[in-house]
């Protein structure tokens, strides 16, 4: 049996061990993915990535493929209720209405784009910036100790290796066999109910005529489910439940039954429908108890299974694998204490429950069974992928600051510690540059106009820590680096012209002094701040 090390092992190949897998490569971390199947999906899956999502993907250099891939979609924004595709339409709603308002928030917009076309892409920029992804692959069996993983892998043809690596992260799925193997439990109101995916082919042209819909809600007499299609008007996925307590099973879906609801739900007997695969899955609200077990993290739906409505699973998986990753490089590269990766946690685990929830209660106001107390505790799309503020974590809280909810309207946050840091565009050499753009790599200090001091303490904590930190000022006229023509940068990060922002590699704020710092205690202030996230 060969043996091979790496720094972190990946167990899973679908968006989020992908995604994991980019994100790490691209702070120049050797990973090793495994994946069972022989390759990204085939099947559609998740179809919608919220602004947050896709800033993520610009900062890993992936936005655009994504953006060129998904261009076809552009006009697919209709949420829509029909008796069929060519039957009457019972209601009709815009995705994102008013999306454009969000342009002061994000560069970024929503993206549709179906899991089968973004996956290649991310295996092509992982691969490309280094990871090394094993399909084919599974994963046997592990053990950890006080210092990494051990772990047996099977290729295709049989033949066993064990992979040594200092951390697993297990991104393999909401029947998780890691998470299993730790006896790790979960809770939450369990599985919702049992569904089945059907990906066919067929001729919507016709149905549709100018009509392009991103989620249709079918309801007939042969079929109640949900219809996408897709940007050539030849695919299309139908979703529709089944009981197992009422004595329906999986083998009731047969080709010829698969076909019949298809047709049912575009609402014609003459299209031809061939079925291309079914995919069995269950709506469930369930969060592990633990996203850190020793050398062992938890993502996406392994960690939370959240209710696909209001798709927010895939977004928030992503999400975990960004906060994950530079907490590896720095603690791997002894940048940062072994305490950093416990930061995970706290960060992440508040959220999945948070948006687990928030997917339950979508699930009960898009079938009319909302309460008014659940109406009233249901946010919009925009507060729970961007209004984050993590409760504790790598970040200083401010001492004299009350706690934020956990999430809030993104516009009422001004670059709290905890919160993503505002979208704010500034001017380098008379060019635009977003504040987002600014951040991915290291850590970033911002200043403004009278904070120039700043400069040599970031140079006094780069030296005694050995972080990457870059440094910013930001001044009215760009003569000391970066210009805010507009006057929005220290309203949007609530500081004076003589305070500093510390912004972690993922766009998270990590520190601020809002107001001036004598210029003696500056390298002391900024010193303390970075060991405190650092965990050192």
């Amino acid at each position: 049996m060969s043996t091979s090390s790496t720094r972190v092992l990946i167990a899973g190949g679908s968006l989020v061990g992908l995604s994991t897998a980019m994100f790490l490569a691209r702070h120049n971390v050797p990973c090793v993915l495994v994946e069972r199947h022989p390759g990204t999906s085939i099947h559609p899956r998740a179809v919608g990535y919220y602004p947050r999502t896709a800033e993520l993907l610009r900062t890993a250099g992936v936005e655009e493929a994504a953006k060129t891939a998904a261009a076809g979609f552009e006009k697919h924004r209709t949420r829509a209720g029909v008796v069929s595709l060519a039957g009457e339409v019972l209601f009709s709603k815009e995705e994102l209405e008013g999306g454009d308002e969000l342009l002061d928030l994000t560069p970024a917009k929503l993206l549709l784009l179906p899991q089968d076309r973004l996956e290649p892409l991310l295996r092509a920029r992982a691969a490309e910036l280094g990871a090394d992804l094993r399909f084919g692959t599974e994963l046997v069996s592990f053990t950890q100790d006080d210092d990494g993983v051990t772990a047996v892998t099977r290729d295709s043809d049989g033949v066993e290796s064990t992979v040594r690596a200092d951390y697993l992260v297990a991104a393999d799925g909401p029947r998780s066999t890691v998470r299993e193997t730790l006896g790790i439990r979960r809770e939450g109101r369990g599985v919702l109910s049992r569904h089945v995916s059907i990906a066919f082919g067929a001729d919507f042209a016709a149905v549709l005529g100018e009509r392009r819909y991103s989620v249709v809600h079918v309801k007939n007499d042969t079929v109640t489910g949900i219809l996408v299609h897709d940007d050539t008007l030849t695919e299309g996925t139908l979703i529709v439940g089944y009981d197992p307590d009422r004595g329906e099973s999986l083998e009731d879906f047969t080709d010829a039954r698969c076909a019949e609801l298809v047709r049912a739900a575009i609402g014609s007997d003459t299209v031809e429908v061939t079925v291309r695969s079914r995919f069995p899955w269950d709506m469930a609200e369930l969060v592990a108890e633990r996203f850190v077990a020793g050398r062992v993290l938890l993502a996406g739906d392994a960690a939370h299974q959240i209710p696909p409505t209001g798709g927010y699973g895939a977004n928030t998986g992503m999400a975990d694998a960004f906060n994950l990753a530079w907490k590896l490089a720095l603690v791997l590269d002894g940048t940062a204490g072994a305490g950093l990766v416990d930061t995970y946690q706290q960060e992440r685990h508040p959220v999945g429950l948070y948006t687990a929830r928030q997917g339950s209660l979508q699930l009960a106001l898009r079938s009319g069974t909302a309460t008014e107390e659940q109406r009233a505790a249901t946010d919009d799309a925009m507060t729970v992928t961007m209004g984050q503020a993590y409760p504790a974590g790598a970040f200083v809280a401010e001492e004299d600051a009350g706690a934020l909810p956990l999430t809030s309207d993104p516009r009422t946050l001004s670059a709290q510690p905890g919160t993503r840091a505002p979208y704010v565009v500034l001017e380098r050499d008379g060019a635009p540059l977003a504040t987002l753009d600014l951040f991915g790599a290291g850590f970033v200090l911002l200043t403004g106009a009278d904070g120039r001091s700043w400069t040599e303490a970031a140079r006094a904590a780069r030296a005694e820590l050995g972080v990457a930190l870059d440094v910013h000022s930001v001044t009215a006229d760009g003569s000391d680096g970066l210009a805010d023509p507009d006057g929005r940068w220290a309203d949007a990060y609530g500081t004076s012209a003589g305070g500093a922002v510390l912004v972690r590699p993922d766009g998270v704020v990590a520190w601020r002094s809002r107001g001036a710092v004598a210029a003696d205690g500056q390298v002391s202030a900024l010193t303390s701040a970075l060991r405190r996230v650092l965990a050192r």
